[in-house]
């Protein structure tokens, strides 16, 4: 389940703000035992780690970290997230940049679910026309478009760090039928699902 980036590790990080402002917001974040999350950040974001090890998946690409190593995360990304806890802590220090687009917040949380437009839409008091006015306008591309996205990038996390089978990944990425995942897949990132399962 995709959380959004304020609910996401609640439970399992000491989380201290350090500094706030109406432009950033800057934290520091220790984990005293590994997690592994997915959540959207409406945010521009900048991560830097101090201490530990994360697999970072992110627009369909994955990035090792370790000590010393920082990364961008652009405004309304899907992450996902293994921070590797052995014997120390794993601490980072979090830049969040900007405002936040709450419109793509429920879309986001929910990729995987076959909810409407209308729905969203709804949701914003906005007419379906305008939302989609306003998504390309904000996003760049059309709502359809990017949901198809972000189910690709997930199945690909599925794919190469969860291990799945090419048919539940593309199940539980929200698409329903195979062969047109795997076109869809192929379009994305040149090469088939069954590639990268291997």
């Amino acid at each position: 389940m995709i959380r959004l980036y304020e609910n996401f590790n609640q439970r399992r990080a000491k989380v201290e703000l350090l500094y706030a402002d109406g432009i950033m917001n800057m934290a520091f974040c220790q984990y005293h035992r590994s997690s592994e999350d997915a959540f959207f950040m409406p945010y521009a974001a900048l991560t830097y780690v101090r201490e530990g090890r994360k697999v970072v998946f992110l627009n369909g690409e994955q990035y090792d970290m370790k000590a010393g190593d920082a990364l961008f995360v652009p405004k309304n990304s899907i992450l996902y997230s293994d921070i590797l806890v052995k014997r120390e802590p794993f601490v980072s220090l979090n830049l969040l940049l900007g405002d936040a687009d709450i419109l793509l917040s429920p879309m986001a949380c929910h990729i995987t679910d076959r909810m409407q437009l209308q729905y969203y839409a709804s949701a914003h008091n906005m007419s379906l026309s305008t939302f989609k006015r306003w998504f390309k306008k904000n996003v760049g591309c059309s709502p359809g478009q990017w949901m198809i996205e972000k189910r690709l990038q997930q199945a690909k996390y599925l794919l190469q760090h969860k291990r799945l089978s090419v048919k539940e990944a593309c199940y539980r990425s929200g698409f329903e039928d195979v062969s047109y995942f795997i076109r869809r897949y192929k379009l994305a990132f040149g090469h088939t699902p069954g590639q990268v399962a291997i």
